[in-house]
């Protein structure tokens, strides 16, 4: 399925002189928000004090906004239960989502809190999930066999990965690790709660989560002009009328210092008023000297 086109269009050359430098016009940093959106709760100290990067909630985001569910806001915080517990009820008190992911935190060492913090969230008991518990018996022990471990005995921080927020809506199973994901449904929102581990993270989301609860949405059309040697504060004044004739539809510019490329990228939920934005940005730009390829 198509979900975007490129437009490609290349501008005439410009004289653009030392102090002419692209910068952001910075006036589109609202986000329209459709009638189901999603947000990122990423737990790590990791994340927090630089260490690792957030590929996870990158990853997350760009096959959300695919999807249909686009991403409205990506928080990063501290294994501190406190800090978890008042963000996580702030994801949930936000009318405009219908989606929360969480992220990290669910591994079998004490600074791993997440489900704890979710459970205090939501007002649930922890409780020992069997089916989790039995798959970490038969890891281990087949860990063992294969001298991965030196003893085949279930350890406490093995267990603390069955612990788990009572009555979820459904646990997924995650064929490439221990911690599992889970699912709670509670006033309309669905809380997902995801391991850390990118390859475990991407396995439950491609194989499970994505088939069995994001399948109804729809994507936004995305349609981009690209200008060489252009001006972005050029645009500002059309950039400023577009925000008002189209409210619908998110226009934003992008310089690429490297290239010297500036993109210029819409997008709506109606493809129709997505294509009347472009073309009336391929008539201004003519009048400015930029004239678009056809492509």
């Amino acid at each position: 399925m198509r979900l975007t086109q490129e437009e490609i269009s290349e501008a005439h050359s410009l004289d653009v002189a030392a102090d002419d430098g692209m910068k952001p016009l910075g006036i589109h940093d609202w986000y329209i928000v459709p009638r189901m959106a999603s947000s990122i709760l990423a737990i790590g100290d990791e994340l927090v004090g630089g260490f690792t990067l957030d590929t996870n909630s990158h990853w997350m985001a760009e096959r959300l906004r695919l999807l249909g569910y686009p991403v409205k806001r990506i928080t990063a915080v501290r294994d501190r239960p406190r800090e978890i517990v008042e963000q996580l009820r702030r994801e949930l008190a936000d009318a405009e989502l219908s989606h929360v992911f969480v992220s990290g935190g669910l591994g079998p060492t004490p600074d791993d809190r997440t489900f704890a913090s979710v459970a205090e969230a939501l007002g649930r008991d922890l409780i020992v999930w069997e089916e989790t518990r039995a798959k970490i018996e038969r890891r281990v022990r087949r860990m063992h066999e294969a001298g991965l471990l030196d003893s085949g005995e279930v350890t406490e921080g093995n267990l603390r990965m069955a612990r788990i927020p009572a009555e979820p809506a459904h646990v997924f199973k995650n064929r490439r690790g221990m911690a599992p994901g889970v699912v709670y449904q509670m006033d309309g929102k669905q809380l997902f709660v995801l391991p850390g581990v990118p390859l475990e993270l991407k396995g439950i989301f491609t194989d499970e989560l994505e088939p069995e609860f994001l399948a109804g949405g729809a994507a936004a059309t995305v349609r981009e002009l690209r200008f060489r040697f252009a001006v972005e504060a050029r645009f500002y004044p059309l950039m400023r009328e577009l925000e008002e004739k189209f409210p619908d539809v998110s226009v934003g510019s992008y310089p690429n210092f490297e290239t010297k490329e500036l993109v210029i990228r819409c997008l709506g939920s109606d493809p129709k008023r997505v294509d009347e934005v472009i073309q009336l940005i391929r008539r201004r730009s003519a009048d400015l000297g930029m004239t678009a390829d056809v492509g």
